[in-house]
């Protein structure tokens, strides 16, 4: 398995409540939050468009793989393989 570092962007409820149309205005304008994952890479899975996902898994035990992520591609900024690592 290849060892990648992905940038993707989160998605996060912002609203859990009625609000004024103007305060979610507001928030729709606040700064997308971004996040930076590391794994090895399990598998890509096209399951038809625009469903594409990436799927990381945090530990690789050989046979069994540790806790995983599951990232849509649609949501991915930036990937890179990391150099000399690779499992399997």
């Amino acid at each position: 398995m290849k060892l990648l570092l992905i940038e993707w962007i989160d998605a996060s409820v912002v609203g859990d409540q009625w609000t004024e149309i103007e305060e979610a205005r507001e928030t729709a304008n606040d700064k997308i939050q971004t996040c930076l994952s590391v794994g090895w890479l399990v598998d890509e899975c096209r399951q038809g468009t625009p469903f594409h996902t990436v799927y990381l898994a945090m530990t690789d035990g050989r046979d069994v793989v540790g806790p995983q992520i599951e990232i849509p591609a649609g949501t991915i900024i930036s990937r890179r393989e990391i150099d000399g690592f690779s499992m399997g």
